[in-house]
């Protein structure tokens, strides 16, 4: 291969970029199967309602009498998992438009028929003094009189929750990433300096990982239109700690890793040069705390970079008159930019 958009640098930068991204979404897999088994995100979700709603006293003095007021209203109820307590039961998720109407209609006191501005501002007024009233107060103070305002910022108010809730759950995966990328490093022999080795001397491995990244990047492209995105973000409000992932490693994509992890060796005989090994995967565990959307923009670059080629001159270039060459004849070389 000759030039910078063919070079064997380029391709083991690509196929080292796909590896990351494998084993990115590899430990986002097991992430993910860990944060449903454990509950992660109705007990995260639990903890932000609760610093919310829990430190306003009821009529009767309760401390608890609000939170305990939202997770009996029918709205809030019918979510919980049947014969369990707020706490196991608890949804993954809640709308903040649920939110608000329970809150709304708690503070006053479930009026039947049209609710009114007046209504919702006598409710919260006649709360005992707490965090709650005082956070509703603020609110509606806001919305100038209009109802569907004042909704809407106790809306806000929850999303904004949310967003730090968000927040917590993901510094927390972010730790479990990072456990599960130092065993997941150690179990497959991940060694950085030894996939670049491999890959640099092994013209075979190196294309078929070039193949299937270039394979990955064309269908990202497609996903846009589908269910499938290429990212692992937290973008829907309504579902603050809901991440949506990218596609999960296929079987032919797992089967060109066996190439360059593994603990076979060829000669096993040799003896393992463990500080250069302990430095490979120290790479490779940094690499996966990265995220498989970085890696994803980072192998897209690289196949861009790697397909692209001499731009087509436009009509105008075409009609204009090169230099001329050396010699004093003929017509000028074209520019050829690189995109």
């Amino acid at each position: 291969m000759n030039g910078l958009l063919n070079s064997i640098t380029l391709d083991v930068m690509i196929g080292l970029a796909f590896v990351y991204l494998l084993l990115s979404l590899l430990c986002t897999t097991v992430n993910e199967w860990l944060a449903g088994w454990l509950k992660l995100r109705s007990k995260t979700l639990t903890s932000a309602i609760k610093q919310l709603l829990d430190t306003q006293p009821g009529p009767g003095g309760d401390a608890n009498w609000f939170l305990q007021k939202f997770y009996e209203h029918p709205l809030i109820a019918s979510m919980l998992t049947p014969g369990t307590s707020a706490g196991s039961g608890h949804p993954s998720y809640l709308p903040s438009r649920t939110f608000a109407t329970a809150v709304m209609d708690i503070v006053t006191a479930q009026k039947p028929g049209m609710l009114q501005f007046s209504d919702l501002e006598k409710g919260i007024s006649a709360l005992p003094e707490g965090d709650v009233r005082k956070a509703l107060l603020a609110l509606i103070q806001d919305s100038r009189g209009d109802l569907a305002q004042a909704q809407k910022n106790i809306e806000t108010w929850f999303d904004d929750t949310m967003d730090r809730a968000s927040g917590w759950y993901k510094r927390r995966i972010q730790l479990v990433t990072i456990i599960i990328a130092v065993f997941l490093t150690g179990l497959t022999n991940a060694d950085t300096l030894n996939i670049v080795r491999t890959l640099w001397n092994n013209p075979t491995q190196r294309a078929l990982l070039v193949q299937q990244a270039q394979k990955r990047a064309d269908e990202g492209k497609e996903s846009s239109s589908t269910n499938e995105t290429v990212s692992v973000e937290y973008k829907n409000k309504n579902k603050p700690l809901e991440p949506t992932v990218i596609r999960k490693p296929s079987k032919d994509e797992l089967r060109a890793l066996g190439g360059v992890l593994g603990w076979q060796t060829s000669d096993p005989a040799a003896e393992i040069n463990w500080a250069e090994r302990l430095l490979g995967w120290f790479l490779t565990i940094v690499a996966i705390s990265l995220g498989a959307p970085f890696w994803f923009d980072v192998m897209n670059k690289f196949i861009g970079i790697r397909n692209a080629g001499a731009k087509p001159k436009t009509s105008e270039q075409n009609d204009k008159p090169g230099p001329a060459p050396s010699g004093g004849q003929g017509q000028g070389a074209p520019n050829a930019k690189v995109a």
